[in-house]
């Protein structure tokens, strides 16, 4: 005779407990918005369309997320870390002297601004200006993310990070270009202008990485 206490073929298995059908729908309500945010973009995206993606009812919507803003603010707080992991995914077989590395940390970074997932996160940046609400729930996110990016960058060149007192703000600068790229890439994707920046960004970051303090 089996036992018990294990689980036999076609017997049903064990209920989820009410926290992890709570997170369920959140994190389906996060996915949700995420592509509902990247297909419709931010004017257009409603809370409608986001429950009937996720299917779940308006109601449960709001029992996560009482305000709109706080659902955006809740899914580019999802979406970061997750881009940030693809981001580093690979790094581990690169060459660790920060001059051979940091061509591929800037393509990966650019590439990384490509995706359609980001591009509709910084629209909701940019939306913020005029949106108190929503500018409300960013500035909550974006300071712990801002402080991931730069844990990472000291990972990938920790020797530049211990000897560079301006480290951080060099991370900054490459940041904002390629964001600021990124950003104008959304009007213009074939701008001959952008593989010129990047070679003499990545230029700029070899010597700023390889000089002495």
């Amino acid at each position: 005779m089996s036992d018990a206490s294990t689980l036999t073929v076609g017997e049903p298995r064990a209920r989820r407990t009410q926290q992890e059908r709570r997170d369920a729908t959140r994190l389906k309500l996060l996915d949700a918005t995420i592509e509902c945010l990247v297909e419709l973009g931010y004017a257009r995206l409603t809370t409608l369309a986001v429950a009937q993606r996720a299917d779940v009812s308006q109601g449960a919507l709001f029992k996560h997320f009482p305000t709109k803003a706080g659902l955006l603010g809740a899914a580019v707080e999802h979406l970061f870390p997750r881009l940030i992991d693809e981001y580093r995914a690979g790094f581990d077989g690169l060459p660790a002297a920060p001059e051979e590395r940091i061509a591929e940390a800037i393509a990966r970074l650019w590439h990384i601004y490509q995706r359609p997932e980001l591009l509709a996160a910084i629209e909701l940046y940019v939306a913020a200006r005029t949106d108190p609400e929503l500018a409300a729930a960013l500035s909550v996110v974006d300071p712990p993310h801002r402080r991931h990016l730069h844990a990472v960058a000291r990972e990938l060149f920790p020797n530049v990070a211990a000897t560079q007192p301006g480290f951080d703000a060099l991370i900054e600068l490459i940041l904002n270009a390629v964001q600021g790229a990124a950003v104008g890439g959304a009007a213009l994707p074939s701008n001959p202008d952008h593989p010129r920046m990047l070679a003499l960004l990545t230029q700029f970051a070899r010597r700023a990485f390889s000089s002495s303090p």
